[in-house]
Formats: structure tokens, C-alpha cells, sequence
């Protein structure tokens, strides 16, 4: 995928200021975080050899993140027009994640990233079903939608990788909660100070009426997404326990796709 933002208007989301920086926030952790996801599944990688069906989908799921970062990287750049400057904010998040994977194991940083698709899993789904048509500039709808499609098509690689080497014991189960818990908290906690940033740095900040939207957004959302993120802490939980395969099919016809590419490592 090549997506063009020179045309990008600087209120993308609903036309307005809070509502679009939470999803530049939000964009701001994806080409670093993507990248950590990627290194942190091929660290073990070489475990899974002998399970070709996995090998064959970590590739899948290697391709599609590096094409994810390759395009969010691509709409900070066109954003520093506005003199946002969100390309800064992915350098922050890449110093943190960088400090996450020296002192974390394999099997943390791992788990990490098992949760995490998690949490895209759930916002993606919203996204596909929904958040998209608050996004007024094509582009920009395009790209999240596409995005959304891919992350549900390997939403499970991680997981299967984790139980392919670690099982689904309480040994198992015990890390992956208490990563998945400090992950939500690091998450929630960066894509705040982000929108925040650049609500300041856009001289928005005490804009009342839009923060205002904004919540109302957010409660109805997060509404949805609390049971969603709770249901990761049940034992026997899979990410395949929810089927979006009608959903994915609705968004790709209207991206006008029939596949959505990979990059094959």
C-alpha cells in the first residue's frame, strides 16, 4: 500500500481538534510499537520451526506490521506541514520500548506484544464497524480501515507463538495477565501525554467544547472496550473466540480489495 497525505487537512476526524489528535497519538505508537512486535516474535521464531503452519503466518504477520509502520511513518512525515510535528512522538515511543526490550525477557517482551495485539484487536474491530466514518478525508480512512482488516486477519500469531512454547498452564497464564495489565496502563498512559502534546502544541488545549466531544466519544467507546479487555484475563481465553470474518469481508469491499498484501520475510 502507498498512500498519499500531502492533501491531508488538519482535521481529519470529525473536524475536529480532539478527536483527531487522539488518533495521531494513537498512529504515533504504531510504526516504533510495530516495529518491537516484530523483533520481539522473531527473537523465538527459530522455536516454531517445526510448526510450518505458524512459520508460515509469523511471515504473514511480519510483512503486514512492516507495511503498518511503513504507512503511519509516511502520515507523520506529511503531518509536520501543520507544524504538529507527531514524527517526534514516534521517536519517544521507540526510546521507550527500546528500554522495555533490555530489560524484559524474550518471554516478556513476547507477551508484551500479545497483549497489545489484543488491545488493537478490540479497537479495530470498533474501527471497522463504526469509527471509520467519523474520519472525513478518505486517505486517512483508507489507511485506518486497511490497517484494522490486517490486524484481525493475525490477531491470534502471537498468542499461538506464546502457547506453541509456553503452553496454556497457570505458568502460562500468570505472566500473560500481569504483562497484559502493566501493558494497558503503559498504552493508555502514552496515547494521553500524546493527544495531549499536540493539543498543545496545536494550541488547543483549552478548548473546552472540543475535549467536551471528545469524552463523549470516549465513554461511548471505551464503554465497549472494557469488557472486550477484560475477557483476555479469562483462562481458557483465544483471540479466535470472536469471529469478524463478515466484518472483514464488509471493509474490504469497501476498500474495493480482495486480499490485503504481505510482505513475506
Amino acid at each position: 500500500m502507498d498512500y498519499n497525505f500531502e492533501n491531508t487537512p488538519k482535521y481529519w476526524c470529525a473536524n475536529d481538534p480532539a478527536m483527531t489528535h487522539y488518533f495521531t497519538g494513537l498512529s504515533t505508537l504504531f510504526p516504533e510499537g510495530e516495529s518491537y512486535f516484530v523483533r520481539s516474535v522473531r527473537a523465538l521464531r527459530e522455536h516454531a520451526k517445526l510448526n510450518e503452519a505458524l512459520d508460515r503466518e509469523i511471515s504473514a504477520f511480519i510483512g503486514q506490521e512492516a507495511m503498518h509502520s511503513k504507512e503511519h511513518h509516511a502520515f507523520h512525515i506529511s503531518a509536520q506541514q501543520h507544524g504538529l510535528n507527531p514524527e517526534s512522538l514516534e521517536k519517544v515511543t521507540g526510546i521507550v520500548l527500546k528500554g522495555l526490550e533490555k530489560v524484559f525477557s524474550k518471554k516478556w517482551n513476547l507477551l508484551v506484544t500479545v497483549g497489545l495485539e489484543h488491545y488493537t484487536a478490540v479497537l479495530v474491530v470498533s474501527m471497522m464497524e463504526t469509527v471509520n466514518e467519523y474520519m472525513t478525508d478518505k486517505t486517512i480512512r483508507d489507511l485506518w480501515l486497511w490497517h484494522s482488516v490486517e490486524e484481525t486477519e493475525h490477531k491470534a500469531v502471537a498468542f499461538d507463538l506464546y502457547e506453541y512454547l509456553y503452553g496454556n498452564g497457570l505458568n502460562a497464564y500468570l505472566p500473560r495477565v500481569t504483562i497484559f495489565t502493566l501493558s494497558l496502563i503503559l498504552i493508555t498512559g502514552l496515547s494521553t501525554i500524546y493527544q495531549i502534546v499536540l493539543m498543545k502544541r496545536d494550541k488547543q488545549l483549552s478548548n473546552l467544547k472540543t475535549w467536551q466531544n471528545f469524552f463523549n466519544f470516549a465513554a461511548k467507546q471505551y464503554k465497549t472496550f472494557i469488557p472486550k479487555f477484560f475477557e483476555y484475563y479469562r483462562y481458557d481465553f483465544h483471540p479466535n473466540q470472536t469471529n469478524e470474518k463478515n466484518l472483514v469481508a464488509t471493509t474490504k469491499i469497501k476498500l474495493g480489495i480482495k486480499d490485503t498484501p504481505a510482505l513475506v520475510s
